[in-house]
């Protein structure tokens, strides 16, 4: 019997980072969500507490820094070792032309989207390199590497993302520590947030077809989750710094090209 693995997953409490809590505490993980919303904090808790490693949910607010940082402080404490994060948490709230949207709300995006995900590396990577090794899972999305009009923020910050990842893999590599990062698409899926597009005003009148794009293409709710259970075990480790999507067979391409799966301007 192996060791009780762990993993954290921010913005656990819904959509995709609740398919992925609920599809990694299946597969025998400790699994550690965050959230904000007391009521869903409380409902995946319950959830968590039917599957025999002991998982938690603690509510905790992405865009803080000190909470991420006393997060992995206690966790540091309590268990001893992360063998996995993955930075989910993400809301696509800006909709429209950017000079229409609402400023607070455009930057909140890159907050959560970006700011978010820093947050979470810059907390969790030294208690990586103290421990010896680690996984890190970065969600990016739509307009990562495309145009998405009228979602300037989101696909703004998940391009960053992307960068981000990249950038983190080569820094990692000269600490010499095993540690990987990835940066993975979910594809569409039907999420709060894409629900959020179909139901609002602004939604229905800038993305009024995501209701046929969901109905027609929308994921399978096990996708996502799944690729990052192969990344979370090292079943992919060739994707180092690279975008992943649900829609690569991950485990069977053994070399890349050095700029395969990165963002590259075509001449």
């Amino acid at each position: 019997m192996r060791e009780l693995r762990t993993v954290v997953i921010t913005g656990a409490t819904s959509g995709i980072g609740r398919n992925m809590a609920l599809y990694f505490a299946d597969k025998g993980y400790q699994v550690i969500g965050t959230g904000r919303d007391t009521e869903r904090i409380t409902a995946l808790q319950e959830e968590l507490d039917g599957f025999p490693a002991p998982g938690r949910v603690f509510q905790v607010d992405v865009r803080r820094y000190e909470e991420m940082k006393e997060l992995v402080s206690h966790l540091e404490s309590e268990l001893g070792t992360i063998h996995v994060w993955i930075n989910n948490a993400g809301v696509n709230r800006a909709i429209g032309p950017t000079w229409e949207t609402d400023p607070v709300t455009w930057a909140d995006d890159v907050d959560i989207n970006l700011l978010g995900t820093f947050y979470g590396v810059h907390a969790i990577v030294p208690m990586m390199l103290r421990q010896g090794f680690g996984r890190i899972i970065n969600l990016i999305g739509g307009g990562t590497t495309h145009a998405m009009k009228h979602s300037n923020a989101y696909g703004t910050a998940k391009t960053a993302v992307a960068r981000f990842t990249e950038n983190l893999a080569e820094e990692l590599d000269e600490t010499g520590a095993p540690i990987k990062v990835f940066a993975l698409n979910p594809g569409l899926n039907d999420s709060e947030m894409t629900r959020a597009l179909r139901a609002t005003p602004e939604g229905k009148r800038y993305f009024p077809d995501m209701e046929e794009w969901i109905r027609s293409g929308a994921a399978n709710p096990q996708e996502a989750p799944a690729c990052a259970y192969k990344l979370a075990e090292g079943l992919a480790d060739q994707y180092h710094g690279r975008m992943v999507t649900i829609y690569d067979s991950i485990t069977e391409a053994s070399s890349l090209e050095p700029d395969q799966y990165k963002l590259r301007m075509q001449r």
